[in-house]
């Protein structure tokens, strides 16, 4: 189930990122308010915090799940790595991209 929750966060982060790149490369002068910037720039970061905040909390709950697992399924080649799955580095990993794309866009906005 939080699978679901984790795939249903990606097309919504992503269509809003390329609707930032879109303003980014074809907002012309109207990218020269400072108004504009700034709602540009608040709905990069706060959409962005409720996405990694969403994606965390999932693998998060995930990684718990595995914890959990009934002995016959752990004992399965599936239960197994899914056991070993690295859900630390995931949850690093989620948050320095999401972070990474947007200091691009800041950068891209701001300069």
């Amino acid at each position: 189930m939080r699978g679901r929750d984790i795939n249903a966060i990606v097309l919504p982060f992503v269509l809003s990122h390329t609707g930032i790149i879109a303003v980014l490369v074809f907002g012309g002068d109207g990218l020269e308010s400072s108004g504009v910037k700034l709602a540009v720039a608040t709905w990069a970061v706060l959409g962005s915090l409720w996405s990694a905040i969403w994606f965390d909390g999932g693998i998060e709950d995930i990684a718990a799940g595995a914890k959990d697992m009934d002995p016959q399924i752990a004992e399965t080649h599936m239960g197994k790595a899914f056991a070993k799955a690295p859900f630390t580095f995931f949850r690093i990993f989620n948050v320095t991209v999401i972070t990474l794309i947007v200091a691009a866009e800041l950068v891209a906005l701001y300069n």
